[in-house]
């Protein structure tokens, strides 16, 4: 489905992905620019129907990007919301954006203004996201929304060259599951303590979702290469062998987490799902020599 774009200029990953939780649920494409002078360069070569931009940003001020942005015809209907937590600098800007928000922002505060903004005609519709994104449980998001991220990050591997995202997945043994390997434990502790960690080890703009009862999805998005998604899954496993534990016995539950390296060779994310978790079932047989072979895997996959 056809939807319109927000780029999101903002170097701090904590207001960049709540801003990109609300343009997800408010039925935008979006795309996180952390740097003035990548921003500029992308601004280059596509036309967002909507830009949040912040104004303190590195390389190149966001007060430069606005003039830039205000000179270029393409982007005459573009709408730019200014964000910044001096309400007296936007009066000193050269040229004015469409609406300001000051910061420290609010999700709703973010979704009240979202509403008011009138895209023109020939854009397309922004049509709000239907279903409860969050898994109640744990906190982390759910299936319906961790796909909806993940088919953003596909189209845009078919829009940006060399776009790169990973897929990882792992899977908690049940309690009563294995009854003659291990004695039944804490489940609703040991979801806590998982969607925990992994809030720990993964960046705010990073998508962790809950699917089934005990399997997790994790969507790193725009990587340089698949040594960045083998460096998180080695910590993710470290990390939750050493935390996640019986609650009475403190018997470990082992961990592995398959490692998909995506980019717009995918058909869809049907496919995407399909090999992440034969990408897990890798990790599990492979035991302690997973990482290098899978990633090895991996690789392979992608480019044939």
């Amino acid at each position: 489905m056809n939807k319109p774009f927000a780029l999101i200029i903002e170097d701090d990953r904590d207001v960049a992905a709540l801003f990109r939780h609300v343009m997800d649920l408010a039925g935008f494409r979006t795309e996180i620019i952390f740097h003035g002078r990548a921003a500029v360069q992308r601004l280059s070569n596509s036309r967002p129907d909507v830009i949040l931009l912040d104004l303190n940003l590195p390389g190149l001020s966001g007060n430069h990007i606005l003039e830039l942005i205000r000179k270029d015809k393409r982007l005459d209907d573009t709408k730019v919301i200014v964000v910044t937590a001096h309400a007296h600098v936007v009066s000193g800007l050269a040229v004015q954006p469409d609406l300001v928000l000051l910061k420290p922002i609010s999700i709703d505060q973010l979704t009240r203004l979202v509403r008011r903004i009138v895209l023109p005609e020939k854009s397309p519709k922004a049509v709000p996201f239907q279903e409860e994104p969050m898994d109640f449980t744990t906190g982390l998001y759910n299936q319906a929304f961790f796909m909806n991220r993940l088919e953003h990050s596909l189209g845009q591997s078919r829009v940006v060259k060399q776009y790169l995202f990973g897929v990882l997945l792992f899977k908690l043994e049940k309690p009563g599951e294995k009854k003659d390997q291990h004695p039944i434990y804490d489940w609703e502790s040991t979801l806590h303590e998982t969607a925990d960690a992994l809030r720990g080890i993964l960046r705010p703009t990073d998508t962790l979702a809950r699917f089934d009862p005990d399997t997790f999805y994790i969507l790193i998005e725009n990587i340089p290469n698949g040594e960045i998604s083998l460096r998180i899954a080695n910590r993710i496993q470290e990390i939750l062998y050493r935390n996640i534990t019986d609650i009475g016995n403190k018997i470990k539950i082992p961990i592995r987490v398959g490692i998909l390296i995506c980019d717009q060779g995918y058909e869809n994310i049907d496919v995407i799902l399909n090999d992440a978790k034969y990408a897990q079932a890798l990790a599990i047989a492979q035991g302690d020599e997973y990482s290098k072979y899978y990633y090895q895997f991996s690789m392979k996959k992608k480019t044939a």
